[in-house]
């Protein structure tokens, strides 16, 4: 176990050693694979588009006839779905409609706004270019191109080119099991009068709906107590049942925090405290061959140190690829001082003036302040070797929209 706080780099390098921890697999509709990850490399069963077809409402001409005629016969027609295949004759032109199936010696479609149409008769009133106005067979997607790789997340960016790539099953992999508690004795649930030192429990609400992905199947295995051997006991209970266990406070250094002792007696623990603000309570280890995540109390740092690190890790030991939440460039409107050898993600409201993005600091900085994430944007995130904020310094900048 780490004596010194452990930085985010670190604990990402750590991260990424694990391996996945879910091998097992399953075959799903298509239709409820939303958030899913995928369990093999997907390959398109067909072309895309599987026909040559038409990409504008108009007229399907032969190469030939373009500077032949002006003036072209016409009395048929093509919609999407009839399957015959076509041949235009000479000196015709063949009404078509978008999607519709190309004759099979068109090489171009004239657009309707450019011809003039008189009984059975198709002026054009603007010759078009040799191969204009439509799609080729496999333009978009080659039978048996992969379209996804294993450990893809299935998403509405690609579930549409899955089905129209004729895929209707596919595997993946079986939900990773995540048992979660909360823990001290003066939790409360909402609507409960509360007595003196008791606080409503927040954090469960918090995290039941950060785990709320299709690929986690949870469960809240209720509120640890501040005693020891209740806390080894329910620890060790659940190591056999589930692949992943979270908790939340117990992981400082009162007498009252018993969890640090719990899983160093009845497991293994990896690392301890991060250089971190705020979120520097946390542990990782392991009891048996389930991971143990001991997150902080505070309900800003579970949010964050969940976001920003153990989500990815999750997703990670799912079966799905470990990639961090992305950022942007935004300019400081403030100026602070900071200590260093730890990093800070300090919340802010994004805000845009004269074209530039600018981060004001949010006033109340505390790692129980739970207005500071209700009440702004995003986090900037400050190094370890940074002592000195100044007005116009740029940093990274995480939206909220986008990492919860």
């Amino acid at each position: 176990m780490n004596k010194t706080p452990i930085t985010k780099k670190e604990i990402i390098k750590f991260f990424k050693t694990r391996k996945k921890i879910i091998f097992n697999t399953e075959l799903i509709d298509l239709k409820n694979s939303q958030g899913r990850i995928l369990a093999e490399n997907l390959k398109s069963k067909i072309h895309l588009p599987p026909f040559n077809n038409s990409a504008v409402d108009g007229y399907a001409l032969r190469k030939t006839d373009l500077k032949k005629y002006k003036e072209l016969y016409c009395c048929r027609r093509i919609v999407a779905g009839d399957t015959k295949d076509i041949k235009i004759n000479k000196g015709e032109a063949i009404r078509i409609f978008t999607g519709a199936k190309m004759p099979s010696n068109s090489s171009t479609i004239i657009m309707q706004e450019n011809t003039v149409i008189s009984k059975n008769k198709v002026r054009l009133i603007k010759v078009p270019k040799y191969g204009e106005n439509f799609r080729l067979k496999g333009e978009d997607i080659k039978k048996n191109q992969k379209l996804l790789s294993l450990g893809s997340n299935i998403n509405q960016q690609n579930i549409n080119l899955i089905a129209a790539a004729g895929i209707r099953k596919i595997k993946v992999f079986k939900k990773i099991k995540i048992a979660f508690f909360t823990s001290g004795n003066e939790l409360r649930r909402p609507n409960t009068k509360l007595k003196n030192s008791e606080i409503n429990n927040s954090n469960f609400y918090s995290l039941n709906s950060l785990l709320n992905k299709s690929y986690i199947l949870k469960k809240y295995c209720g509120n640890l107590k501040d005693n020891f051997k209740s806390v080894k006991n329910k620890l060790l209970q659940n190591s056999n049942k589930f692949n992943i266990i979270l908790t939340t406070g117990g992981a400082s250094v009162g007498d009252e925090d018993h969890l640090i002792s719990a899983l160093s007696k009845i497991g293994k623990i990896f690392f301890w405290k991060a250089a971190i603000k705020p979120g520097r309570p946390i542990a990782v280890g392991v009891i048996n061959k389930t991971y143990v995540i001991c997150l902080p109390g505070n309900p800003v740092s579970v949010q964050l140190l969940y976001a920003m690190l153990i989500s990815p890790f999750i997703k990670s030991l799912a079966g799905g690829t470990f990639k961090l939440p992305s950022s942007n460039k935004i300019h400081c409107n403030f100026n602070m001082r900071k200590k260093t050898k730890r990093m800070e993600w300090l919340r802010v409201l994004k805000k845009t003036i004269k074209n530039k993005d600018f981060a004001i600091k949010y006033p109340k900085q505390g790692s129980g302040m739970i207005s500071s994430i209700s009440y702004t944007s995003g986090i900037i995130e400050i190094s370890e070797n940074v002592s000195q904020i100044k007005k116009g310094d740029i940093y990274d900048y995480y939206n909220f929209e986008n990492i919860f």
